[in-house]
């Protein structure tokens, strides 16, 4: 949707905290009991536009409209209006692309678009600064293009995500790293948060390590990322991905658990559909490499019990070949909005394929959708060194997997119960995963959790987390959504 012109916007001059309003100039309110609001570089803006549109996000699911949206112009605006609505009592989310899918980072007090935070401050031999709004493929490609060519070591498969918003939830490595790499956030050096307090705070694993270590993963709960810092690596000039098919579910696990110890694979990943399509699994992966040397195509393949097709690409063209999928989707099918009642989960490694033998006969077309997918992500575990986000017990694998059911209507206005129906299946998945096979779940998809589950989920973490929120957000202002430490606040809402 397109933004309206700032000039064109009704100016906020202040909240009046006995009609829980913020109050424009055009209103012609008495300004006497007002609470007037702080100078801002950016735009703070209270029409029915603006609020309506930050009223959803990538799910469909969720409406809350905002009492007021923050198109903040620097991190000053960010932690201004924060401390305005500690105050004032009013909550406050930020949220980048929007691409939760439960109603996350929505608020129905203040929300905050950080996405207009999208600076990339420098690009050094191994790192970047960046603002959290710039998105991981604008950072790429400036990375790639400079001399010698560097990438990120962890990019989600769609990346046409914020740093901040990835950041903030963990960041699996859908299109690079993920084998031997950790998480996005494996790979953060320093940040720049504002608390809850409304104060602005660098912290990194020696300085503020428990202000740090809560927002890696934390889901907003202790501040709103605002800028960070974060490795670079050398990257490769190309791409090789063999990509093959299987009905035979036990032939496509023994493959995958093969490919991903496998020198000369860099990355995997794989995709499945309800019982019956052929192919029913998709195994893909990858050797990125410079030219003139080239993977060795029989030692990767050797022992494999499917017959391969091969891409071979540009290393841009492969790090943006999801997007280059569903940015199309959005213009000709309006992906965007449609509804998705997403289900992820972290699996121990030793559980996948008993996972699947419960879970997979049970899945009809509906489930995934003509423009879902169903998502399998291999991930080493001694490699995911943070706290957050929290991960299985090993019971007895160095490996875990991610698996994510993204369910994805066929209409933005399917049947009567669709999403009722599929909810219902993503608590009966999430309990059948819990309690069999020692799931944890991965908080981007479509979960209800009340805060004796989020205790529960977070575990030996619990403690320390909630000390971190109580230091840094005592109020409880930041980021109710989720409902982490008690149930969304209903206090300045529109």
């Amino acid at each position: 949707m397109p933004e309206r012109n700032i000039e064109s916007i009704d100016k906020v001059i202040g909240f009046d905290p006995f009609a829980k309003q913020w109050i424009t100039v055009e209103s012609g309110e008495p300004r006497s009991a007002l609470a007037p609001i702080p100078p801002l570089d950016g735009v703070l803006a209270v029409d029915d536009e603006s609020r309506d549109a930050a009223a959803v996000d990538l799910g469909n699911l969720s409406s809350e409209k905002p009492s007021a949206v923050l198109r903040p112009g620097s991190a000053r605006d960010v932690a201004a209006m924060v401390a305005f609505c500690r105050e004032q009592g009013i909550p406050v989310s930020s949220r980048g692309q929007a691409h939760t899918t439960f109603g996350q980072g929505l608020s129905r007090g203040l929300l905050i678009e950080n996405r207009h935070l999208a600076r990339i401050h420098s690009l050094g031999p191994d790192f970047a600064e960046v603002d959290a709004g710039v998105l991981w493929r604008d950072l790429t490609r400036a990375a790639y293009d400079q001399s010698p060519r560097l990438t990120p070591p962890v990019l989600t498969g769609y990346t046409g995500l914020t740093v901040g918003g990835t950041l903030s939830v963990g960041g699996v490595g859908g299109i690079v790293g993920g084998l031997r790499t950790g998480l996005q956030v494996d790979h953060v050096r320093e940040l720049e948060v504002v608390t809850g307090t409304g104060a602005i705070e660098r912290c990194s694993p020696t300085h503020r390590s428990d202000l740090f270590h809560a927002m890696l993963g934390g889901l907003g709960q202790c501040g709103i990322i605002t800028k960070a810092t974060i490795d670079l690596v050398p990257a490769a000039e190309r791409a090789r991905t063999y990509v093959l098919g299987y009905t035979d579910s036990g032939t496509f696990f023994r493959d995958l658990r093969t490919v991903i110890d496998r020198v000369g694979v860099d990355h995997v990943y794989a995709e499945f559909v309800a019982p019956g399509a052929n192919p029913t699994f998709t195994l893909l992966a990858t050797s990125f490499y410079d030219s003139p040397s080239a993977p060795d195509d029989q030692a990767i393949l050797d022992g494999l019990g499917a017959s391969p097709e091969i891409e071979d690409r540009g290393y841009m063209d492969h790090v943006l070949s999801i997007d280059n999928l569903i940015d199309p989707l959005c213009e000709t099918e309006g992906w965007d909005r449609l509804v998705k009642p997403w289900f992820d989960t972290w699996l121990p490694g030793s559980r996948l394929e008993d996972f699947f033998t419960d879970i997979h006969p049970t899945l009809t077309p509906q489930d995934i959708g003509p423009y879902g997918a169903g998502l399998i992500y291999p991930q080493r575990r001694s490699h995911a060194t943070r706290p957050l986000p929290r991960v299985p017990e090993p019971h007895g694998s160095e490996w875990m997997f991610v698996v994510d059911i993204n369910t994805v209507s066929e209409t933005p206005d399917p049947e009567p119960g669709f999403a009722d129906s599929m909810l219902a299946r993503n608590e009966r998945l999430m309990s059948l995963t819990r309690e069999r096979h020692g799931g944890v779940l991965y908080p981007i998809g479509s979960v209800r959790m009340t805060e004796p589950e989020w205790r529960e989920h977070y575990g030996e973490a619990w403690d320390d987390f909630r000390s971190a929120k109580e230091r840094y957000d005592p109020d409880h202002v930041l980021t109710p959504g989720p409902g982490v430490f008690g149930a969304p606040g209903t206090v300045g809402e529109a």
